[in-house]
């Protein structure tokens, strides 16, 4: 637990690095931060963004430890949380969590999160957050787990990253169908661990991966950068269930 220091008042704060996988449904407050907590203990608390997203959460007394309840998991899922992600928050001494997030490789500060751009709602040729390169396709299967598997490299648009299109030529090609939710791995994986995401499918067809963000910023990747995604399919109906991504830095 640290300190925080603005003039002449101090705001106490802790950190949390989130751990997929290993995060419950509940966050638990370092014990070394109780005495920082009122004696008279609100029974709900807000969690405050630093772009003013709110969120409200009970805070239970659970042995000698302070638990945030009801609330974490809307948390995890609004802000698109990575494992290795670095989480500060401030307390205002009454029933306020001021709340931030570090890059895990930058230690940079994150200032919006990623599900803004995506909320607009996409169109399916043009406004895509990737796109397909025109490239050897040989020189592309070099960096593949299975050489026979689909795959499509991308393009990154900076200004939307919050969303991927599978292209349909991939779809039809390999006859390939999704599931509701699907895996996400990288070269990252032993480290950070799995992401589990959402599909979407427009009417016109199109499929989207949802919140693919999460790759782009714990790999620290940039618009030079090249990006090979790698389709993993199962059974006679050649069922998608994950997607491997392969960072080529240049």
């Amino acid at each position: 637990m640290n300190q925080g220091h603005n003039a002449d008042y101090c705001l106490p704060k802790f950190f949390k690095v989130y751990l997929a996988g290993i995060s419950g449904d509940d966050m638990e407050v370092p014990v070394s931060f109780n005495r920082c907590l009122p004696k008279c203990l609100p029974n709900n608390v807000t969690i405050k963004s630093i772009y003013g997203k709110i969120w409200k959460m009970a805070l239970r007394k659970c042995g000698e430890k302070y638990v945030l309840v009801n609330g974490w998991k809307m948390i995890v899922k609004d802000e698109d949380l990575v494992g290795g992600d670095v989480l500060e928050f401030d307390f205002d001494g009454s029933q306020c969590f001021n709340f931030c997030i570090y890059e895990p490789r930058t230690m940079c500060k994150r200032l919006r999160r990623s599900s803004v751009r995506g909320e607009e709602e996409t169109r399916a040729n043009d406004d895509n957050d990737a796109t397909l390169e025109d490239v050897d396709v040989s020189d592309q299967r070099q960096y593949l787990d299975d050489p026979n598997n689909p795959f499509f490299p991308v393009t990154l648009n900076p200004n939307r990253r919050s969303q991927l299109r599978i292209p349909r030529k991939v779809i039809t090609d390999y006859g390939l169908n999704f599931p509701e939710n699907i895996t996400l791995v990288d070269t990252l994986v032993k480290k950070f661990g799995k992401l589990a995401k959402k599909i979407k499918i427009q009417l016109n067809g199109s499929v989207f991966v949802k919140g693919y963000g999460a790759i782009l910023r714990r790999n620290n990747v940039k618009s030079r950068d090249k990006l090979i995604c790698e389709l993993k399919k199962t059974g006679s109906n050649n069922m998608v269930h994950t997607i491997k991504f392969h960072v080529i830095s240049e």
